[in-house]
């Protein structure tokens, strides 16, 4: 079962591990960009989606 952990509707989670140093530097990014950690993250891997997709073509 998904467990959305009180999010909104259709909205779930995702668990990322990594070094404390670049959770720090991300952090670091987001409060620069006025961002929450997660919603930072998730601009970051659309970006690069998008960076891909457009390679391919």
């Amino acid at each position: 079962m998904d467990d959305n952990k009180g999010l909104g509707e259709g909205m779930t989670s995702v668990d990322i591990y990594c070094h404390r140093q670049h959770k720090g530097q991300w952090q670091q990014e987001a409060d620069e960009q006025g961002l929450s950690l997660s919603r930072y993250l998730i601009e970051l891997i659309q970006e690069a989606r998008w960076q891909r997709l457009s390679n391919e073509a």
